[in-house]
């Protein structure tokens, strides 16, 4: 007592249906995909100065010279005394200019990902040097500047960049807001 037409109608109408769920499923799968990747491009210039751990650039070791020392000669006799002490003050001299390049840290990375070393203060001013694991210590050099790119920095307005050395020797530049006090 069923009609064929009927049956044969409604499993059209159902092929049509399941048809279009396909369609609008794919179709709601795009429009995420698309919005994710805005997202992603938006929060980029703010998280750009992270590093991930793959991408961690490892220093190479540079020597360091030690600047030979003088042995002061066994003679006695008067002119010998006095170039003995006038080297003595040439040597305080320099081992006062070897404390001021001693490093003293006063600031270290904040705690997170590493943070880029970069060459000069803005995200735009290369490459970065090196790498900083997080909580490394850092030595302030005395120099900041305020950003000309917040935007691109991932900084707001009026947030600096300051000069620092590392332990390793490394000078270079890191954004405010991604140092805090030296705690040891």
């Amino acid at each position: 007592m069923t009609d064929s037409g009927l049956n044969q109608r409604l499993r059209q109408r159902s092929r049509r249906s399941g048809l279009m769920i396909g369609v609008s499923m794919v179709v709601t799968l795009m429009v995420c995909v698309a919005a994710f990747t805005m997202i992603y491009a938006k929060l980029e210039p703010v998280v750009s100065d992270f590093v991930g751990q793959g991408d961690i650039v490892i220093p190479t070791a540079v020597p360091t010279q030690v600047p030979p020392t003088s042995e002061p000669k066994a003679e006695t006799g008067t002119e010998e005394a006095t170039e003995e002490v006038a080297n003595g003050g040439d040597n305080q001299a320099d081992n006062t200019a070897t404390e001021s390049d001693e490093f003293v840290p006063d600031y270290q990375t904040a705690a997170g990902q590493p943070v880029n070393l970069r060459p000069g203060p803005g995200v735009a001013s290369g490459e970065a040097i090196t790498a900083v694991p997080n909580n490394s210590p850092l030595m302030y050099l005395g120099e900041s500047q305020e950003t000309d790119d917040p935007q691109g920095d991932g900084m707001e307005s009026g947030q600096e960049w300051m000069k620092f050395r590392t332990e390793d020797g490394d000078e270079g530049w890191m954004r405010e807001i991604d140092v805090e006090e030296y705690t040891p």
